[in-house]
């Protein structure tokens, strides 16, 4: 088996939301944080014949990179990387010893719909960089829905803000930039006020639930 490229970029982005990985039997992965805060899936062109669990993905995804195109074949205990007549038999890792999703996420009814760019998610992860603010806030007035880039503690300091639609309720949503750990593009984004939000990418079945923060308000 080969890992295509968007396979790879999935796998990339899943280490920097947790450092395990397990390879389930069918075309899906997953993965969740480990304070449950991020949980993600996507569906991939390939498919995995057996279950297969990583510690750490970094150091396998190292060992893949030692080789230009490399074959992977599973075993139960172990899977082999190889190309031409070198190889790297790689163990699998207890199931105990990770952690991975146990069950699919069932979103609630959404009040808030909008579609965020992928220039305006890089706009947030550079602001919040720039203005030193690990919060983001999600804004509706009554009128437009606004997106607000700045600390929150700080109500008299530097501030990003964009509109990203309209709508008729009041509510501010505040996630936590570290929670926002998605492939750069574009989004359909789904939050409910039962405190998750839901990015659903525009181009591939990748999809992303993140945690809204309690002190969250919604009008609705």
């Amino acid at each position: 088996m080969k890992l295509s490229k968007e396979t790879l970029a999935v796998i990339k982005n899943y280490a920097t939301i947790n450092n395990n990985l397990l390879f389930k039997q069918g075309n899906k992965l997953s993965t969740i944080a480990v304070g449950s805060t991020i949980l993600s899936t996507a569906t991939v062109s390939e498919t995995f014949d057996k279950e297969f669990a990583i510690y750490d993905v970094n150091e396998f995804l190292a060992a893949l990179s030692l080789f230009e195109d490399p074959d992977i074949i599973f075993d139960e205990k172990y899977l082999t990387i190889n190309q031409g007549s070198g190889s790297i038999k790689y163990f699998a890792a207890a199931m105990e010893a990770i952690v991975a999703p146990k069950n699919e996420v069932k979103f609630p009814e959404a009040e808030v719909n909008f579609t965020l760019d992928g220039s305006v998610y890089n706009m947030i992860l550079k602001t919040a960089s720039l203005l030193k603010s690990p919060d983001v806030s999600i804004v509706g007035n009554g009128s437009t829905v606004s997106l607000v880039v700045a600390p929150k503690k700080n109500q008299t300091g530097n501030a990003y803000t964009t509109t990203l639609g309209t709508t008729t309720l009041n509510f501010k949503v505040n996630l936590l930039v570290d929670n926002l750990k998605l492939l750069s593009g574009d989004y359909d984004v789904s939050i409910s006020s039962k405190k998750i939000s839901r990015f659903k990418s525009k181009t591939s079945d990748l999809v992303y639930y993140v945690a809204v923060e309690a002190d969250s308000t919604f009008e609705v």
